[in-house]
């Protein structure tokens, strides 16, 4: 029976690329740069709370750091640093290689040390802390919207959702659709690279985790605003389209792109870097004085919709 401490030392300790002290001591080390203030987001994920039972180790172990770092984005910040805590009902070596492969895989692809965290045995858990480095003062905030800015959101929306429907089996999907919707349920990609580029034209921004509709209600309460979305306008696979199942795209979740609002003179700038960080944006709506939230259909009359996204505790 191996040990807490030999799963550390075989599965999660690698070299440190940006750190004074990392695993393996009673606290990690980091050095931060000057003029720079420190981002820090944590998120917890449970079995049959936030992953199925039976979701592939390697896709939960990206997963796991990657909503971490959609976080980290949605503040203009540069991700760094993690933590992780996992709580384990039973040691298996096969599950654990696999899941820190998939964890480690992402921190290579965007930087990451890992630096410190803990283990124990109980129902499966994983607890991530991460953290960033941010220009000071220049961290992007809910409430700094502002009337009559452009409503932009990255990616398509509504994947996860259906990805996730059609594993419960209460939505019928075409098979390469299905694959497509699956990768971006256990796979998504956070939006690093456009994220720390935003502070300099953006003026509020969130991360999409529980659904546009609930998310946009964010930024429109912190900042005391309203807004006007355009249906047609937000992007979505063609099926949300022809079925009209527009649920998925509002109130999903899991989507894990990246909603901000800025002035329309930045438009060109805010392509430009898209373009420069291979990103799809759209812009689907506009700030508005009136402190509600209005979806218009292309007829241009005001729809009926959900305002509920996600929640633990529903």
């Amino acid at each position: 029976m191996s040990s807490e401490f030999e799963i550390i030392d075989q599965y999660f300790k690698k070299k440190m690329k940006q750190t004074l002290l990392g695993v393996g001591d009673d606290a990690a080390i980091i050095h931060i740069k000057k003029n720079r203030e420190i981002v820090i987001s944590s998120d917890m994920l449970v079995e049959n709370v936030h992953f199925l039972k039976n979701t592939n180790p390697a896709h939960l172990g990206w997963k796991s750091l990657a909503v971490n770092l959609s976080d980290i984005a949605a503040m203009g910040a540069i991700p760094k640093w993690a933590t992780l805590s996992i709580s384990l009902p039973k040691i298996n070596h096969g599950w654990l290689k696999e899941f820190s492969k998939g964890f480690f895989k992402c921190a290579d692809q965007f930087g990451i040390d890992l630096i410190g965290g803990d283990t124990t045995k109980g129902p499966l858990t994983i607890s991530i802390t991460i953290m960033g480095e941010v220009k000071k003062n220049k961290s992007l905030l809910r409430s700094g919207a502002k009337i009559n800015d452009d409503i932009w959101v990255t990616g398509q929306l509504g994947m996860a959702s259906m990805g996730l429907a059609s594993l419960q089996g209460k939505l019928k999907l075409a098979p390469s659709l299905k694959v497509k919707c699956i990768n971006a349920l256990e796979t998504p990609s956070p939006k690093v690279l456009i994220g720390s580029h935003l502070s300099r034209y953006a003026n509020s921004c969130i991360d999409i985790s529980d659904g546009l509709i609930q998310d946009l209600s964010h930024i429109l309460k912190a900042s005391t605003v309203g807004a006007s979305l355009l249906l047609n306008k937000i992007p979505c696979d063609q099926f949300i389209h022809t079925s009209k199942k527009y649920q998925f795209a509002l109130n999903g979740g899991d989507d894990y792109e990246l909603l901000f609002t800025a002035s329309k003179k930045h438009r060109l700038s805010i392509e430009k870097i898209a373009k420069k960080t291979n990103t799809a944006i759209s812009v689907i709506g506009v700030i508005t004085q009136n402190k509600t939230l209005k979806i218009m259909d292309q007829k241009g009359k005001s729809i009926s919709f959900n305002k509920k996204g996600f929640d633990h505790f529903a």
